[in-house]
């Protein structure tokens, strides 16, 4: 069994995602998301929950990028459905065309939360390149890489929370630009030159971030 890999991904304010609009509009949670495509009408057709703050929430048409109705409700979410161009492509499609099925979608505050699996982790670099081209507010929020190969399997979770801002542009320009393959596809001056920094200050972000994230990943000595 191979190596799989968990990706986290947070996409501030996507355009015409009904979901994130919803979640924005009313201050509730956007959440089961599913969808089922009519090739011969060339439309898809869209279903999400919305667990809504309070009963006096509601959503107005003027606030969504497209049409929703209500199909179901009760004391503290709705089930709204709308139709969408099936040849349009929305950050969820956009990952599924990498041939990695979208696992959950969550929409908090007209932010968009979409998790989704690869097999291996050099699967994940041209597709943040990729996404990052269509999505300006795209970032990583966790990569969790499940270790199967030995007999005390474990989950390790990568909490990107714990950097700061920099430091995930650091590591996310280095990881883009092929730094950190073998062999390289970048040096640090090329990475340094990229970010506008010179290469001192490159490498001291890059071992800011790894003395936060490596511990959590190969463990401490008591």
């Amino acid at each position: 069994m191979g190596n799989g890999v968990r990706v986290e991904l947070r996409i501030t304010a996507p355009e015409s995602c009904p979901v994130a609009d919803a979640s924005a509009a009313t201050g509730g949670v956007g959440r089961s998301v599913a969808w089922s495509a009519e090739p011969e009408s060339e439309r898809t057709v869209e279903e999400f929950v919305l667990d809504l703050p309070d009963e006096d929430a509601g959503v107005g048409s003027d606030e969504l990028s497209l049409p929703i109705e209500s199909v179901f409700a009760d004391a503290s979410s709705e089930i709204y459905r709308f139709e969408r161009d099936c040849r349009r492509d929305c950050p969820c499609v956009s990952i599924e065309r990498f041939g990695s099925p979208v696992a959950d979608v969550e929409a908090r505050e007209g932010t968009l939360f979409v998790t989704f699996h690869v097999a291996e982790i050099d699967e994940i670099r041209p597709m943040l390149t990729e996404l990052r081209s269509r999505y300006e507010g795209l970032s990583v929020e966790r990569i969790i890489r499940s270790e199967t190969t030995g007999p005390d399997s474990t989950l390790v979770h990568v909490d990107r929370g714990r950097l700061t801002d920099r430091q995930v542009e650091v590591l996310q320009t280095a990881l883009e630009m092929g730094y950190f393959q073998r062999p390289r596809d970048a040096t640090a001056g090329e990475v340094a030159d990229a970010l506008d920094i010179n290469r001192a200050t490159f490498a001291e972000h890059l071992a800011s971030a790894q003395r936060k994230l490596l511990p959590s990943i190969v463990g401490t000595r008591d």
